[in-house]
């Protein structure tokens, strides 16, 4: 009954009570009979749809409330349970086994935590749909005024789920946001079924259609990533941090995506000014570097916050070393040479900027043998990044202007050559005939030992002093030739001195930094006692291409040779018998040296080009020997094909980002030409039978073009490896269609 109702039913019982009261009054002293009146019956009670409706919100709205509260609470204390048991054994193991084990087992908490605040927000719509539909139902201005806020906040609060829905970054989160979603995501599979199919797959959560969005690759989300790295850089404090994200760092270089945004930061830094809506660079493969790479970024910018961290942590390696354990220094240092690789062989960051690393990378290769072949297949993708910033280090060493020394040195060693030839100091074309002299007079010798290697047949070790001698006494003519070499080449150990004193300041310069690259092999001057064949030509093989020393010394390898010819001249002459034996079985350990290397021509003449490159050309043709070097020998890890090329892309470009300053050089020229003539002819030298990658023999081709492009004088060089190339047969190549873009670069105008 409503109180309308109410109100008449109790105003005719009072009516009907007060006539009664009336009668009896009246009849005082009367014998008038009285009305025995009956009370009215009481109407019968139906409640409104209004009544139904506010009871229903309300006592929902309590019921949700109370269940909110009692569930928090409940929750609360699952926590401090879970907290609780995980905590309570003192042993470690134990501890890490119970954490473990109720951890697998809360996997749902999360989701039932989203519960009370749902059930909060459910109670107090309920509880305003009730208040507005009973204040409405009592009059209709109070109802309206209180309804206006009502619906405004009903508004609100629809409006943070849409805008969430129409804009994923939108902050306004809604615990029915996902519930929302998804009944409006079967909607629309219901209503498109026949244009979207059955099959199609709709993300269910926010969070997972938010990640989604994030994760796509478009121009806009590569600014903002670039933003998000300038800010993580910004806000780096503390080393943990510092070693934690620097040691990150490479990890995005193993992605296309992860190499753009970085090259674009490295780009964009540079500036104060915020990135949004700015230009991007084009992805690094296209990207070419200039000298102009190499100056610092300005001071105060991202770029140089980001540098000076990765400079702090390189300074730790000797600082703080002693203070840390030892996997947690190589965990360090190994993070940030590679961030340093990444950094600065696939964007514009230059090496300088993180200060003087060849020492540390020659002491980090020194103590864990990186240029060794198990290591390198053990942990190939740090081996390639450490190959490929000790490479730009190393370039960058020779380069530096306070480095003068190597060019002077190595034109010492150009005159040492020109000296053995002429006795004075000569230009450099008579300093090509003094090395081709050298190099007449090692092979000569070399066919006299091989001559005399021959003449013994089969080796039998029971032979007699008279059958040896007999056997000598037939070859004659060799031993003499050895003999007379002897006197020709008086004064090459003038050339080995040189020759060693640059080989010594290189190692001082560079830290040694070149005798840890992989690949590569070094010989000493021996600067007393006897030399042995063994010794002087003792050259590691790569398959069955010798890896000849950086730097030979011809002195030293022929005298190893006359050595053999004294001896064997005493045993046909019968002197120092007890040394006989010995003479003999040098003679036979030559059965133990590769034919490939007693068969290497022009020895001395390409060493007179390296020494040329590094006192005219700044060390180009040196570093990209190396590099091609380098290159063989990682050839055998299983890192990622992807990721070899972007590193090796971005090294090359590195290290000749200067080849305008080698430009005029001749021995540069020459080491570039006679590196494309082992790739295509077989058996021909240091890198012929190999199969270099072929982006890496493109940008070569590309660099021998823009340094012969234009240039005057003579060309003999040029025109010699043309005619080399052109006299193979076309069978006898490794590769004809390289032949034929080779001829094309060299030939063309």
């Amino acid at each position: 009954m409503n109180p309308a109702e109410q109100s008449v039913y109790y105003q005719q019982q009072t009516v009907q009570m007060l006539a009664q009261i009336s009668q009896q009054i009246a009849s005082i002293g009367s014998k008038i009979p009285l009305n025995d009146t009956s009370p009215l019956p009481y109407p019968p009670f139906y409640p409104s749809a209004s009544d139904c409706r506010v009871n229903v919100f309300w006592l929902m709205s309590l019921v949700c409330s109370l269940s909110a509260t009692l569930l928090s609470a409940l929750i609360q204390q699952w926590v401090r349970v879970y907290m609780r048991v995980s905590q309570r054994s003192g042993s470690p193991l134990k501890k890490a086994r119970i954490r473990q084990y109720f951890f697998e087992g809360v996997e749902r908490l999360p989701a039932v935590a989203e519960f009370p605040p749902g059930l909060v927000h459910l109670s107090l719509v309920l509880f305003l749909l009730g208040l507005g539909d009973a204040v409405l139902r009592i009059n209709t201005t109070v109802g309206v005024a209180t309804a206006v806020p009502i619906v405004f906040c009903g508004y609100i609060y629809l409006y943070s789920i849409i805008s969430q829905i129409r804009n994923p970054q939108s902050p306004y989160r809604n615990p029915f946001l996902d519930l929302f979603l998804l009944v409006t995501q079967k909607l629309r599979r219901s209503i498109h079924r026949d244009h979207f199919g059955s099959g199609g797959v709709w993300p269910v959560r926010m969070e997972a259609h938010q990640e989604k969005l994030v994760m796509q690759q478009t121009e806009e989300c590569k600014a903002r990533d670039v933003r998000a790295v300038r800010w993580l850089v910004d806000n780096i404090d503390g080393n943990n941090e510092k070693e934690a994200f620097i040691g990150a760092i490479s990890g995005f270089f193993s992605q296309y995506w992860g190499r753009n945004v970085w090259e674009a930061f490295s780009v964009q830094g540079n500036s104060q000014h915020d990135v949004r809506g700015a230009q991007l660079t084009p992805h690094f493969d296209d990207h070419v570097h200039s000298p102009l790479d190499f100056l610092y970024p300005p001071e105060g910018t991202t770029v140089d916050h980001l540098c000076k961290n990765v400079r702090y942590l390189f300074g730790t390696y000797n600082k703080e070393g002693h203070s840390m354990n030892k996997e947690t220094q190589r965990r360090r240092i190994h993070g940030c040479i590679e961030a340093a690789a990444s950094l600065v062989c696939c964007t514009n960051i230059p090496l300088g900027r993180f200060g003087e690393v060849g020492e540390v990378l020659s002491e980090v290769s020194h103590t864990e043998k990186i240029n060794d072949l198990s290591t390198i297949r053990s942990n190939p993708s740090f081996a390639v990044r450490w190959t490929c910033l000790s490479l730009v280090a190393f370039r960058q060493m020779v380069i530096a202007e306070g480095n003068k020394i190597i060019r002077e040195l190595a034109g010492s060693a150009v005159s040492g050559i020109a000296r053995f030839q002429f006795g004075y100091v000569a230009p450099d074309g008579a300093t090509l005939h003094g090395a081709q002299r050298i190099d007449h007079c090692l092979k000569t010798a070399w066919e006299h030992v091989e001559d005399l290697h021959r003449a013994f047949g089969t080796w039998d070790q029971n032979r007699t002093g008279e059958e040896i001698r007999a056997i000598l006494g037939d070859c004659e003519p060799q031993i003499s030739g050895l003999e007379h070499i002897t006197n020709e080449a008086h004064g090459i150990n003038e050339v080995d001195w040189r020759i060693s004193l640059l080989q010594y300041t290189m190692d001082e310069v560079t830290h040694k930094l070149t005798r840890r690259l992989p690949g590569l092999s070094f010989t000493e001057l021996k600067t007393s006692g006897p030399i042995l064949i063994s010794e002087a030509f003792n050259f590691p093989l790569s398959d069955s291409t010798p890896i000849l020393p950086q730097f030979i010394f011809p002195g030293q390898q022929l005298e190893g040779l006359f050595a053999l010819g004294r001896g064997l001249r005493n045993i046909v002459e019968d002197l120092n018998p007890e040394k006989h034996v010995a003479t003999v079985e040098i003679l036979e350990s030559l059965n133990r040296i590769p034919i490939p290397l007693r068969r290497l021509e022009d020895l001395v003449i390409r060493q007179l080009w390296r020494l040329q490159d590094l006192r005219d050309g700044c060390g180009l043709g040196f570093t990209i020997e190396i590099f091609f070097l380098a290159l063989r020998q990682l050839s055998s890890t299983s890192s990622s094909p992807e990721l070899k090329q972007v590193f090796y892309i971005g090294t090359f470009k590195v290290i000749t980002s200067d080849w305008e300053k080698s430009r005029g050089s001749s021995g540069t020229h020459r080491i570039l030409l006679n590196l494309i003539c082992d790739l295509v002819i077989p058996r021909r030298g240091v890198f012929s039978d190999f199969s270099f990658p072929e982006y890496i023999v493109d940008d070569l081709l590309k660099l021998v073009k823009k340094m012969i492009d234009g240039q005057g004088g003579s060309r003999s060089h040029i025109d010699d490896a043309v005619r080399e190339l052109r006299a193979i047969n076309p069978g006898d190549c490794m590769d004809e269609t390289l032949r034929t873009k080779v001829l094309k670069t060299i030939t063309s105008p």
